[in-house]
């Protein structure tokens, strides 16, 4: 019988039963077939966990639009760890647009080496390591990338760097719920935090809602929402202003039940210091924004080594 106009589609049938195909399935999290486990216990998987079984901490940035401050935040919070005797790695899974390298001030010239190991990272002034697609193309290439390479890509940064010592492998993880986000939290185990960065208009509150409810379904404790582009002051007369909105992040934080963490103030210091490729933690230590970051690294080093 034909539909009648004007029905209300009430869902989305995609479902076409179990191929064991785990890798490539939409309901991985809400699985609990026998034959998941062994997937987790074989191949790719068993591979990265063997290969990450020496990093401590492994700590995911999210955010569900793009241009909120993912990168940003990333970068901060491991320049943050490194300054308090941390020793940090971020994992740059932003294929198309890698910014992380320039944010840290990395030698342009710097590459991905090969070592006894495994993939060397490039490294900072700062000791903070770094591997992204951005330290093995050149500046001008373009990555034209679907979803089964930049899955292959995942794989291969996750199985063939050699992590070392590091204790924070800090993963900047690219806009939206999709693909590239379920595979890092598919493949890396024991995620211990995540951060959701969001800001302060309402549309962006109904974006970074659906990271929160992907982290709950793949059990991925959620740290808290940093809210990126908050309230500043007036340069000119010191008077509080919002140039967005205000409270809309704190709002959503509470509404879904997880912490709120920090506001990072719409600021020129924060565009400096990434066009510096110096963190603003510690060119501006002292600044408004600074003070942000710590109290976002100050919850993550609670929630992995636990303390006050």
């Amino acid at each position: 019988m034909a539909t009648e106009v004007g029905t209300v589609i009430k869902g989305m049938n995609i479902d076409q039963g179990c191929n064991k195909q785990c890798e490539n399935c939409e309901k991985y999290f809400e699985c609990e077939l026998s034959f998941k486990a062994t997937f987790q216990q074989k191949g790719i998987l068993a591979m990265i966990k063997e290969n990450l079984s020496s990093v401590k901490y492994k700590v995911i940035v999210l955010g569900g639009k793009g241009g909120v401050g993912k990168s940003m935040l990333t970068a901060n919070i491991a320049a943050a760890l490194a300054q308090r005797g941390k020793k940090v790695c971020i994992l740059d899974q932003v294929y198309d647009c890698p910014a992380i390298p320039m944010m840290l001030g990395v030698s342009e010239d710097a590459r991905l080496m090969i070592g006894d190991n495994g993939l060397i990272p490039a490294e900072s002034k700062w000791g903070i390591k770094v591997v992204s697609t951005g330290l093995i193309l050149d500046r001008d290439e373009v990555i034209i990338w679907f979803h089964d390479m930049k899955r292959n890509a995942t794989e291969e940064l996750l199985c063939a760097v050699d992590y070392g010592d590091t204790e924070y492998l800090v993963v900047d993880i690219p806009t939206g719920t999709s693909s590239e986000t379920v595979n890092i939290l598919k493949y890396i185990p024991d995620i211990k935090g995540s951060f959701v960065v969001t800001v302060p208009s309402g549309v962006s509150q109904n974006v970074a809602r659906k990271c929160i409810y992907i982290l709950n379904k793949a059990k991925v404790p959620i740290t808290g929402v940093v809210e990126n582009m908050s309230d500043t002051v007036c340069p000119s007369c010191n008077s509080p202003v919002s140039l967005i909105s205000t409270g809309a992040g704190e709002n959503m934080a509470k509404q879904e039940g997880v912490a709120f963490l920090a506001k990072i103030p719409m600021s020129q210091r924060v565009s400096i210091s990434l066009d510096a490729g110096e963190p603003f933690v510690l060119k501006y230590p002292d600044s408004p924004e600074a003070a942000g970051v710590n109290k976002a690294v100050d919850a993550l080093i609670r929630a992995c080594e636990g303390g006050n």
